[in-house]
């Protein structure tokens, strides 16, 4: 493709070694303790003699930008990816999660998919880059964050207070969208997140008089909590198709049977379809406004009536949703004016536009794609999660979420799950993946 002759294989191997290594490094956020990784990552870097610099926002902390120059006269490209993960239970892997165990074909790891692996795959361009001395028209940044995980407080917002070049980039591709595989290893599509819904997370606090537990009252705070919990969970917040997502239903249509897709039009104004199309999880979330109860917590002891309870939920709106008017539908919803919702500002977030899809990353994506995968389809679609992108998107930024893993619904399962794992060919083909986009971008 680019004209210099790589070992692919070779490559496969050493980014295989490399992720092994990175794996065992337990980054699980809290606490993060991202400095060993960032120095394991700075080692490899600076051996090949790129410009690396480790930045300590905190006491262990550690956020790592490599960059290899170009000219001038373009806006950098930014290859994000963060170091942090989440816990892991142990007890329920097969394998130690951070073991970098490599079994029938796959390595075992927290983070292997989310998103160290992805990580590595971008480190091999910026490697290739380097070894082969490709002349390139702007700087490429290789951008290693913390604290992804628990909000980027210290992580990629850290960075981009800190370091103007960040902020003159031209587009960052990050970690979110993949490409899908049906159940019998045929290709299904690309999806590429330009947009991801808005992290509006909050606690419903109940308040009452506590008590002798055998002699219940009328004001009973968990009974109140109770009740508030019962009204939000059968509430059905109403279906909303956002530009993205009209987009990436259509495009469905082209490769569905027309029993999937017949609906796909009048999601909006057909009830029955809608309810159909909501089964599906992912679907779900990508059209309606979602909150899930995730914490709950009253009492200590169980003879006693406590004196408060409280629920904490995972909300997420779609852009263009006020989270102060969502807030104030729940209120009504639950009609009670003791039960107060107070936002979490930890993963607050902005509604913000969708990145647009006539840049030159994306293109580069969809070129890349159509060669690996000839008549493939390649959709914009809006991630339910949220990543660090939206740091990038707020200051008008292009971001594209983008891992060229190719993974079926079961493996989406092992994200933040039990027994997360990577094919070492998957590993082998995202390295070649971005690096063939990364040499469209920049390369002069």
């Amino acid at each position: 493709m680019t004209g210099y002759h790589i070992d692919w294989q070779g490559v496969q191997d050493e980014a295989t070694e490399i992720l092994i290594n990175y794996i065992r490094i337990n980054t699980t956020n809290p606490p993060g303790n991202e400095m060993e990784a960032a120095r394991f990552l700075e080692g490899i870097l600076t051996r090949e003699g790129i410009e690396t610099t480790v930045y300590e926002p905190a006491s262990g902390r550690a956020n790592l930008m490599a960059v290899i120059p170009g000219k001038k006269g373009e806006k950098p490209l930014i290859l994000l990816n963060h170091m942090d993960v989440v816990p892991a239970e142990e007890d329920k892997w097969d394998f130690d999660p951070f073991g970098g165990i490599i079994k029938d074909g796959y390595i075992y790891g927290r983070g292997t998919i989310d998103m160290k692996g992805k990580g590595v795959a971008e480190l091999m361009a910026m490697l290739l880059l380097q070894r082969y001395r490709i002349p390139l028209k702007r700087d490429v940044i290789f951008l290693a964050t913390a604290d992804e995980e628990v909000g980027g407080k210290w992580g990629a917002k850290w960075m981009l207070e800190r370091e103007p070049r960040l902020k003159e980039a031209g587009c960052v591709l990050n970690e979110g969208g993949c490409i899908l595989m049906r159940d019998d290893g045929a290709l299904d599509h690309y999806e590429i997140a330009t947009a991801q819904k808005v992290v509006a997370q909050f606690v419903l606090k109940a308040a009452g008089k506590t008590g002798h537990g055998s002699m219940p009252h009328d004001d009973s705070a968990t009974v109140k909590l109770i009740k508030a919990l019962h009204r939000l969970v059968e509430w059905e917040p109403p279906v909303t198709i956002i530009p993205p997502v009209r987009e990436y239903f259509s495009n469905l249509g082209t490769i569905k049977a027309t029993k999937e897709t017949s609906g796909y039009e009048d999601i909006e104004v057909d009830p029955a379809y809608a309810a159909i199309l909501t089964a599906n999880t992912q679907y779900n979330a990508m059209i309606k406004n979602t909150l899930t109860p995730t914490i709950l917590k009253a009492g200590q002891k169980v003879n006693v009536i406590p004196s408060e309870a409280t629920a904490a939920f995972d909300c997420r709106l779609l852009p263009g949703t006020s989270s102060e008017a969502f807030f104030a539908q729940l209120r009504e919803i639950i009609a009670d004016d003791t039960i107060t919702i107070t936002p979490m500002p930890e993963f607050e977030s902005k509604s913000l536009p969708a990145s647009p899809t006539d840049n030159e990353l994306y293109d580069a994506i969809v070129q890349v794609a159509q060669r690996k995968d000839p008549g493939c389809v390649v959709t914009p679609f809006l991630i339910t999660g949220a990543t660090d992108s939206r740091f990038f998107r707020e200051i008008e930024v292009p971001c594209y979420d983008f891992s060229p893993f190719r993974l079926r619904q079961e493996d989406h399962k092992l994200v933040h799950g039990h027994n997360e794992r990577i094919s070492l060919e998957n590993l082998g083909f995202a390295s070649e993946f971005i690096f063939e986009v990364v040499h469209k971008v920049a390369a002069g």
